[in-house]
């Protein structure tokens, strides 16, 4: 089977992650042009993908069979909808879009072109946390009673301009990224019953939250948690997720053995999930970190078979409107920020 043909538009922070991802798949996919309206990073991620660089994006779709959508949120409605109905299938960075309009809007287009469209979550398709879904669904340590999670992050040295603005970024810190978190504990529990957060701006100068908590209450009767803060002082364990089932703890933590932040793609991590118990039990301990390739992996096997992405349009707005209702919610009783 041909490679397929890849556009990357926007060539921010992440990237670079995207263009490691494609490398570790080989032939599956060949990044023919790069289109960011900042020519420095658009002329480095070029040169290191071997591709050419473009100014509209628009230009060279018709050049393409595949668009990786890497822009800010405010943009992803008119990008997708452009490259979809130019025949493209599309991987686009979360969250799917700044409002549930816009997100139908996006996922009318994919249904009208008959083009895969996949929102990137891409910590669902790493082993360890399949692992950890594994080991929850087995029943081994009893019934799942609550999801715990914590994203101790900092975007110190990477905070772009619109991420700022809620009308660019789309809210605070939980609309933008606690999506990672909220995807995980839908893909484990299923659909949510209710939810509520709080936010506040701790030190990072933006017009939304920095740091928000979030509770949730699923259909199946467990309790989800959700804390994520971009404000961290020190970045202790990057993310962790805890199942507490009636047997034992199931702790998963990814941790950065560098600085995250300036290393970007070459940063060292460590994974690790264990159970406590009666006894302390190391189920996995691997160097797996943010790697794209599974997530890649996925949206070509789902271009190739027409099979629908795990993380679908659907999927992608069912996390939005979890994270807007909280909000609605917050907004009532004045809770955030």
């Amino acid at each position: 089977m041909a490679a397929h043909r890849i556009g990357l538009i926007g060539c921010g922070w992440i990237a670079p992650f995207h263009v490691a991802g494609l490398s570790q798949l080989g032939r599956q996919g060949e990044i023919v042009w790069v289109a960011d309206p900042n020519p420095e990073p658009a002329l480095a991620l070029a040169r290191e993908a071997g591709a050419r660089v473009i100014a509209d994006y628009r230009t060279g779709l018709q050049d393409i069979d595949c668009a990786f959508i890497l822009v800010p949120h405010h943009l992803h409605a008119q990008v997708t909808i452009d490259c979809l109905e130019a025949g493209c299938h599309v991987l686009l960075e979360k969250p799917i879009a700044n409002s549930l309009a816009e997100a139908d809007s996006i996922i009318a287009a994919a249904e009208q072109a008959g083009k895969t469209l996949m929102v990137a979550y891409p910590h669902r398709y790493k082993k360890s946390f399949r692992l950890f879904k594994q080991i929850i669904d087995s029943g081994k340590y009893g019934k799942l009673i609550m999801l715990d999670s914590l994203m101790d992050d900092s975007v110190e040295g990477y905070l772009a301009e619109w991420m700022t603005h809620k009308a660019t970024l789309g809210g605070g810190c939980l609309f933008s990224a606690s999506g990672h978190q909220l995807d995980i504990m839908l893909w484990i529990s299923g659909d949510v019953h209710a939810a509520y957060m709080v936010g506040t701006r701790g030190r990072v100068p933006m017009e939304g939250e920095d740091t928000a908590a979030c509770i949730l209450k699923f259909k199946n009767g467990s309790i989800g948690v959700v804390r994520h803060t971009w404000a961290s002082p020190k970045i202790r364990i990057w993310y962790t997720m805890e199942a507490m089932c009636e047997k034992a703890h199931l702790i998963l933590t990814c941790t950065p053995l560098g600085d995250q932040n300036t290393e970007g793609v070459n940063c060292k991590w460590q994974t690790r999930i264990v159970a406590l118990g009666k006894q302390e039990e190391l189920l996995l301990e691997s160097d797996e970190g943010l790697d794209l390739a599974p997530e890649i992996e996925h949206f070509f096997e789902c271009v190739d078979t027409g099979r629908r992405p795990e993380t679908d349009d659907a999927m992608a707005r069912k996390v939005s409107a979890v994270v807007l209702d909280a909000y609605h919610r917050a907004a009532v009783d004045e809770a955030n920020v």
